[in-house]
């Protein structure tokens, strides 16, 4: 729907309900084409019952989208050393500029997001970065002094107490994954199921925009093969870690209350804030900055999906 220019709409259903009736929606954006942050979306629905009855009831509400910056000033973001290990040539492990390498089926849904390039690493003391050899970017390796433990995971537009709320599922302690399959429910993307994260590599998959938002109060280990993209939300402590052990491949942003470690090979596209270490260890691991992966997993979550305006959204139209 973002995607409507002022004056266009989209007409959804009729759709059944159970014990008969159905209903059917009009979503039509409003305002100028400058609203860009901020969308304005007017919604008309239709309710009727089931035959024999006759008659209907139509009600419209005022929503608005907001898109929020997050992200992101380097790849990664992190408050204490980085350390890469030996291997890998002379090969970069974690890259700034802008990957442009993503899946079949990306480049027409990154037209509105060109590709930039930002800093490998921010940190507030490059001596911690222990091979700088293997970073990229613009710069390579960006000083950031203002950065520690207490609001490295304050971003932009919230805080990280305020991204909790948009979790879309909430795992208690430490949760492995072995791999990830996208599921599908009466044809479309299954979004209650909490071991789906999207299809980012099958762009005709029903799943292939649907970015969760993931929270683990504990840390969480991705093990296997497997592909996934979202939001990720390690730890509601200061020893909580994201652990990637490939094959595995991961779309999206994370933002982790202690360790990022990589292992095997593990591709990661997008954005990272790190409260403590990064560890990268043997040579295949790669973490690599793409701003349209960035866009897409805020757009297509929670984050920005549509909400009622505080006063006066409701309309009753009979």
């Amino acid at each position: 729907y973002n995607a409507l220019a002022p004056g266009d709409s989209v007409t959804i259903g009729p759709i059944a309900l159970e014990g008969g009736g159905n209903y059917s929606a009009t979503v039509t954006r409003v305002g100028t084409a400058a609203d860009s942050v901020k969308r304005y979306f007017y919604v008309e629905a239709v309710g009727r019952p089931p035959a024999p009855t006759r008659g209907e009831r139509r009600q419209a509400v005022i929503v608005r989208t907001r898109v929020p910056q997050l992200c992101c000033a380097a790849a990664v973001t992190v408050v204490d050393t980085v350390y890469m290990g030996s291997g890998g040539g002379g090969s970069k492990k974690i890259d700034g500029n802008n990957s442009g390498v993503l899946p079949a089926g990306w480049a027409a849904a990154c037209t509105d997001f060109p590709a930039d390039s930002v800093a490998g690493v921010r940190t507030p003391n490059p001596s911690l970065v222990d091979d700088p050899a293997k970073v990229g970017g613009t710069p390579d390796i960006a000083t950031d002094v203002s950065i520690d433990r207490t609001n490295v995971l304050n971003l932009g537009d919230m805080t990280y107490a305020e991204l909790l709320e948009y979790a879309d599922h909430t795992f208690v302690g430490d949760k492995t994954f072995t791999g990830t399959v996208p599921s599908i429910k009466d044809g479309e993307c299954d979004r209650n199921d909490p071991d789906n994260w999207g299809a980012p590599t099958n762009s005709s998959h029903p799943c292939f925009n649907y970015f969760p938002i993931i929270h683990v109060t504990g840390n969480l280990i991705l093990v296997g093969s497997g592909v996934a993209q979202g939001i990720l939300l390690i730890g509601d402590n200061d020893d909580a870690d994201l652990q990637l052990t490939g094959p595995f491949e991961f779309y999206g942003l994370a933002f982790i209350m202690d360790d990022l470690e990589m292992g095997g090979t593990v591709d990661f596209y997008g954005g990272a804030y790190v409260a403590d270490h990064v560890v990268i260890s043997g040579s295949p691991p790669r973490f690599f900055y793409d701003k349209c992966v960035i866009e897409r997993a805020i757009r297509g979550s929670a984050l920005a999906r549509p909400r009622m305006l505080p006063d006066r959204s409701w309309v009753e139209l009979f």
